[in-house]
C-alpha cells in the first residue's frame, strides 16, 4: 500500500513568502495612525543629533581624515611594530586605528555636560 502524500495550499496565505510584507504594511499602518508622535520623535532625535553626537565627533572625524592623508600611518606603523605585534597581533599599522579610537573617546569625554 503506497501512502499519497497530502499537499496542503492555501491560496492566498504563505507564511514564508508573505510574513515580510505583512511586517511592512503593519508597520506603515502604524506610522500613519501615529504620525503625530513619530514627527516629533524624529525631530527631537534630529536636534540630539544636532547638538550632541556632531559637535563632539565632526572634529575627529576631519581630524582622521587629514592625518589619513598624510604618511603619519606609515611612519606608526614603523614605529609601533614592536609593540602591537606582541600585545594584540597585527601589524604596526594597527596602531593608528587603536590611537584613533581612543582620542574619538576622548573627544566625547570632554565635552561640557550641563
Amino acid at each position: 500500500m503506497v501512502k499519497k502524500k497530502v499537499k496542503t495550499n492555501f491560496i492566498f496565505f504563505n507564511l514564508r513568502k508573505n510574513i515580510l510584507p505583512m511586517v511592512f504594511i503593519l508597520f506603515l499602518i502604524g506610522l500613519v495612525i501615529f504620525s503625530k508622535d513619530n514627527l516629533k520623535a524624529s525631530k527631537d532625535g534630529l536636534t540630539l543629533w544636532m547638538t550632541s553626537v556632531v559637535p563632539a565627533l565632526l572634529p575627529f572625524f576631519i581630524a582622521c581624515e587629514l592625518l589619513a592623508s598624510t604618511d603619519i600611518i606609515d611612519y606608526l606603523g614603523k614605529t609601533l611594530r614592536k609593540i602591537m605585534r606582541p600585545i594584540f597581533n597585527v601589524p604596526g599599522e594597527g596602531a593608528f586605528p587603536l590611537l584613533m579610537g581612543i582620542i574619538s573617546r576622548i573627544s566625547c569625554w570632554c565635552k561640557d555636560r550641563n
